[in-house]
């Protein structure tokens, strides 16, 4: 719990004693059951605490929910007009996006995290520390976004919530930071498993999208979190099911349809990758004052909802309407799609303006100030997606299928192209649908998709702004040596030459401290001037002759390549390919010589890197 005390600035001699209570406590167990008995127990702890957060978090949006859908019913009970209560309903999204953007600023700051791109790239740079505040910030933040109308999803929140939880429970117990990632991956996963009641769903997401280099074995105790996790939220929330989903036995002629349907996905997919971070860069680039973006967002956000409010919230309500094939049930919670021709045509035009708007609302709902993510509109567009597809087809002629079947199918394939966890995108529709009769066909929707969606857009949704950033790389190599910087791995052990030297002063160096490859030329305020490599001056240095006639100036040579001490070591690594040297200088950036950075050394570091990440 250092960082905890270090971040609230609390030292009393109380503190002290509870610190080093706990500490004795931790080594204690430890030494007599081992650490990985230990890690297993917090996991069943972080496990239960996850569980009651979203539990929490289901409890509000619920609550807050009710109250927004019956305020045109409080209203017209109260005497008013009954546009008076369907103005008030019509600009709530606005008013949550106001409420959550306060506690944002308030508990959470001005760095506060709504995406799951901060949280992968601290992990990526082994940094898994989070702000205790973010236990129970997300909670709030998110709820009154999306319970007040706003067309996010909780999952996202719930990831923030679950990491925060289990990156705070390592700190506490003075977990070493190479195992609390492993601590924060598994309230990730509890988080996906409680609030999806799907254990398998949310370690595989935990696996595939923030923990890609951890082992097999460290899968246990986010196996264990996850299940301890959806065993809380059941017993606590045992009526908390998103959707009802009717699905048939799939069908072996339909197999053409069912990758075709993966191809439609993966489109869809990267429409929406690309439609948030367009959406997301504009608002911030354009709209720089907060105050003046929330107010412009949540206006047409707003705006989009009156028109159709089937995009309300996270929507898995109408995702159980097309499961059960009924067109009708959106047309009657809309009255501008009553006022709409009952059409077959019309009604699949209708599906392609959703399916386009749903990311535009969820975007604005979160960039524009809300709290929320990408998770569960990615399901419902997907949910669109399938239906409007197998709608389509039935259309022609062609063949019949089996279009509450493709509902499944479309949320599986759109999932998998946003987020690039194919795994994940299986066994969440799997589970949340409670069958797996349609695994086999989920199986090829989300290869295909995922095939298709890479052609188009290499990166998932939460890594998109890290790369065009140039912080986050698919390389592995490139990803560890990112972690460390240069300053921490500076040779300082260095004998110094100036201009003016006689090489005779160099062989004396050379005799003093043999080994020594290459030697600075600094002036006389420690500035680098240029190096000497012992090896190109080694036939001047036979000739004894010469020694009074030839200056280290005679023999200094410009560097290829200066280092910044907060380079990283990727870009160093890439120094030393290009330039085919061993040793490069490092200098601030004001021109003063700090030491050298072997090539042999990062090696070494890097077999150490990789040696403590396959230990777990």
């Amino acid at each position: 719990m250092r960082e905890i005390f270090r971040m609230h600035n609390v030292d009393s001699p109380a503190v002290r004693r509870q610190r080093k209570w706990v500490l004795n406590a931790v080594n204690f167990w430890q030494a007599r059951w081992g650490e990985r008995s230990f890690l297993a127990t917090l996991a069943i702890i972080i496990g239960i605490l996850a569980g009651l957060a979203e539990a929490a978090l289901h409890w509000l949006v619920e609550v807050m929910g009710k109250f927004v859908n019956s305020i045109p019913e409080i209203v017209e009970k109260a005497g008013w007009w009954s546009w008076v209560g369907i103005i008030i309903f019509a600009v709530f999204p606005l008013i949550g996006m106001i409420l959550s953007y306060l506690v944002q600023r308030t508990l959470g700051g001005a760095r506060y995290a709504k995406s799951l791109s901060p949280l992968i790239l601290a992990l990526h740079r082994k940094r898994p520390t989070i702000p205790l505040t973010e236990t129970f910030t997300h909670i709030i933040s998110s709820a009154l976004a999306v319970g007040c109308g706003g067309a996010a999803g909780l999952e996202a929140p719930s990831v923030l919530t679950g990491a925060a939880i289990g990156a705070n429970t390592g700190s506490f117990c003075f977990v070493a930071k190479k195992r609390r990632a492993l601590l924060l991956g598994c309230g990730a996963s509890a988080a996906i498993a409680a609030i999806f009641d799907s254990p398998i769903a949310g370690v595989l997401f935990a696996a595939e999208v923030l923990l890609p280099e951890f082992s097999v074995s460290a899968l246990v105790p986010m196996i264990m979190s996850s299940a301890v996790a959806s065993v809380v939220s059941r017993m606590l929330v045992p009526d908390m099911e998103f959707f009802i989903a009717e699905t048939n036995p799939w069908r072996f002629d339909a197999v053409p349809c069912y990758v075709l349907c993966a191809a439609a996905c993966a489109l869809v997919g990267v429409y929406v990758i690309k439609t948030v971070y367009k959406i997301s860069g504009e608002l911030k680039k354009r709209l720089r004052n907060p105050w003046i973006r929330l107010f412009a967002a949540g206006s047409i956000l707003c705006s989009i909802l009156w028109l159709l409010p089937v995009l309300r919230g996270q929507g898995y309500w109408f995702i159980e309407r097309l499961f059960a094939g009924d067109m009708n049930g959106l047309r009657e919670h809309s009255t501008f799609l009553k006022a709409l021709p009952a059409s077959e045509w019309v009604v699949l035009a209708l599906l392609v303006v959703i399916i386009l708007l749903k990311v535009v609302a969820a975007a604005l709902t979160v960039d524009g100030g809300g709290d929320g993510g990408i998770f569960a509109p990615s399901m419902f567009t997907g949910a669109f997606t399938g239906f409007a597809f197998a709608h389509l087809v039935n259309l022609t002629g062609v063949v019949s299928l089996q279009e509450n079947n493709f509902v499944a199918l479309g949320m599986c394939g759109v999932f998998t192209a946003v987020m690039r966890a194919p795994l994940t995108g299986i066994f969440l529709i799997a589970e949340i649908t409670h069958s797996y009769t349609l695994l086999v066909p989920l199986m090829i929707v989300s290869s295909v998709a995922y095939f298709f969606a890479r052609l188009f857009e290499p990166d998932s949704v939460y890594r998109k702004a890290l790369a065009e950033s140039n912080l986050l790389v698919n390389d592995r190599d490139q990803t560890m040596l990112r972690r460390l910087q240069v300053r921490f791995n500076i040779n300082r052990r260095y004998r110094v030459l100036h201009p003016g030297d006689r090489l005779a002063r160099l062989i004396e160096e050379v005799e003093a401290a043999p080994g020594n490859p290459v030697y600075p030329v600094l002036d006389g305020d420690g500035r680098l001037l240029g190096v000497v490599y012992l090896e190109r001056v080694l036939k001047a240095m036979i000739n004894k002759n010469e020694f009074d006639f030839l200056l280290i100036y005679d023999f200094m040579e410009n560097p290829p390549e200066i280092l910044d001490p907060e380079d990283d070591l990727a870009k160093a690594m890439a120094a030393f390919d290009l330039y085919r040297v061993e040793v490069l200088p490092v200098c601030d950036s004001h021109g003063f010589f700090k030491g050298f950075l072997e090539k042999n050394n990062i090696f070494s570091k890097y077999r150490r890197m990789v040696k403590e990440t396959e230990n777990f």
